[in-house]
């Protein structure tokens, strides 16, 4: 009984902004990217120059609740290595996150709109140093977490947003942690 009640609530939160009359202008499904600087900090900062950050973004807006956004993110992070002797290095991460994002009440008057995120994943962290003989460096795979924040405003048929995340890397010998603060759009 209570996995038919369960299945009956999951239909209807899929299906609620299909059937469901207009209360909003804005799209159940949506995509967005984003991109911008990547701050690296802790360990990673004490080897590592400031880098960059690319994301693609899946966001889902289900109808029952109206100040959560469920997003995906797949990023990129990159970060070169400084002061390392007769050879150069980078650090790469892959990562692929599920977040539950939370957006504040707006005011009638204003254009922008305040949110915070937090979310779970899977990164793949790539170590890489060339020296004349060929690139060397491990391949890990690791679970992670990211908190953040930002603000929305509107652009005619598609959302803007800035925002700075906390993302942590766990690993085996510490973590990775680093800050992207990034400039996106969602159409």
């Amino acid at each position: 009984m209570k996995h038919a009640l369960r299945t009956c609530a999951l239909i209807a939160a899929v299906m609620g902004p299909a059937t469901l009359p207009a209360q909003s202008t804005e799209r159940s499904v949506s995509v967005g990217v984003s991109g911008g600087l990547s701050l690296p900090m802790g360990d990673l900062g004490d080897v590592a120059n400031s880098g960059y950050n690319l994301t693609g973004h899946l966001f889902f807006k289900p109808a029952a609740l109206p100040s959560v956004r469920l997003r995906a993110d797949v990023s990129y992070d990159r970060w070169d290595y400084r002061n390392i002797v007769r050879s150069a290095g980078a650090e790469q991460t892959l990562g692929f996150v599920g977040n539950v994002v939370y957006d504040f009440p707006k005011a009638s008057s204003s254009m922008l709109r305040p949110y915070v995120l937090g979310g779970l994943g899977l990164f793949r962290v790539r170590t890489s140093i060339t020296r004349s003989g060929g690139a060397v460096g491990p391949v890990d795979s690791n679970l992670g977490l990211q908190v953040g924040g930002g603000l929305t405003f509107q652009l005619s048929d598609f959302s803007t947003f800035a925002e700075a995340r906390f993302v942590n890397v766990f690993g085996d010998g510490g973590s990775s942690r680093y800050v992207p603060i990034t400039f996106g759009v969602r159409f």
